[in-house]
């Protein structure tokens, strides 16, 4: 449980890196950058961390799991293909392989109501057990449970988008 609350703390170290660091090519500066991220990330965590900063991205891959964040992130190879991604834009995606679990925050310009639709039919139409449901006009939240593995979506309404983040893990 520390190494998973240390991971996600990094969620909150990774924005403030980017600012720093966006808008820097692959310079001496940005190098330097990525070198002492590194170090603080790895002193957290204690084992080794590799980060790299890239057009706007920052991604970081320790022994504890895999962090990205940025402009053009990309969905995790290994996301599980049965847990329905909603169109937008990706702002972070972590994955951990020890402990199998996932998480994503997408920015998108589908309605927070006809989201909260979509994921209960996708659930379903996949397999999962809807488990929870709860809907509070700005905000609403979709649990299901598949095999030994749990999913929960949390929709909240963002001006004229709706932010999704999605979280799978082995029970």
């Amino acid at each position: 449980m520390v190494k998973k609350s240390k991971l996600f703390s990094l969620l909150l170290i990774l924005p403030l890196a980017t600012l720093i660091l966006s808008g820097c090519g692959k310079s001496a500066s940005e190098l330097a950058g990525e070198r002492a991220a590194e170090k603080s990330i790895e002193n957290q965590l204690g084992g080794q961390a590799d980060v790299d900063i890239n057009n706007g991205n920052i991604k970081v891959e320790s022994e504890q799991g895999n962090i990205e964040t940025g402009d053009s992130v990309k969905l995790p190879d290994d996301f599980p293909s049965d847990v329905y991604v909603i169109d937008g834009k990706i702002i972070v995606a972590t994955s951990n392989q020890a402990e199998k679990s996932f998480m994503l925050s997408i920015d998108a310009t589908t309605g927070l109501e006809e989201a909260y639709s979509v994921y209960q039919e996708k659930f379903k139409a996949a397999g999962w057990q809807l488990t929870g449901t709860m809907n509070f006009g700005d905000s609403a939240s979709v649990v299901a449970e598949k095999d030994k593995r749990a999913a929960s979506i949390y929709l909240s309404r963002n001006g004229d988008k709706t932010n999704v983040v999605v979280g799978v893990a082995e029970n």
